[in-house]
């Protein structure tokens, strides 16, 4: 079997997803805890919802290099998924890790984000990248505000309220710095 590996983090490996994934998808999202802090677009309710979640970041992955990963120990054993996602709204790309409950407080989100962070604009030309907060997940917060971003605007989905930060590229980033 090839190695599908886009990146490994000293406790975890992100991959490509495959058709073979859909009840691994369909099982993190039954625990309505997962979805809690999700906007709509990202939720997954039903069986149906994660085949086509599965295609999209099949697709997206295909197309633009980039998408959701499957997120697993290093022995395999599934954890969630993390990577990136197009915004709709505004087409910018936005960080998302999402993991199964067991994996919280455990510092895994923070691991794979300080890993997802520099390969975004190592591998993509994007000048910045977006990470949605709901309103009130405030681990999530100081998570991503640990890892450099910063407050860029409050903004409502779906009838929530969601904190919008953003983290600009190192080049775009000297640049402001510069000119400040």
């Amino acid at each position: 079997m090839a190695d599908n590996a886009i990146l490994k983090t000293p406790r975890l490996r992100l991959s490509t997803f495959s058709d073979a994934d859909a009840g691994d998808l369909h099982a993190l999202h039954c625990d309505e805890s997962v979805n809690r802090f999700l906007a709509s677009h990202e939720a997954i309710r039903t069986r149906e919802d994660a085949e086509q979640h599965l295609r999209d970041y099949i697709e997206g992955q295909d197309h633009r290099g980039f998408s959701q990963w499957k997120a697993t120990l290093l022995d395999g054993g599934f954890a969630g998924r993390a990577g990136f996602s197009v915004y709709p709204e505004t087409s910018e790309v936005a960080l998302s890790i999402c993991l199964k409950p067991n994996f919280w407080g455990k510092g895994y989100a923070s691991e794979l984000a300080r890993a997802l962070v520099p390969w975004f604009f190592e591998n993509t030309y994007f000048t910045h990248l977006i990470a949605f907060v709901a309103a009130g997940n405030d681990p999530a917060r100081r998570m991503v505000e640990g890892i450099g971003f910063s407050q860029r605007q409050r903004t409502v989905i779906d009838g929530n309220a969601f904190d919008c930060l953003q983290v600009l590229s190192p080049a775009l980033a000297r640049y402001a710095r510069a000119s400040a």
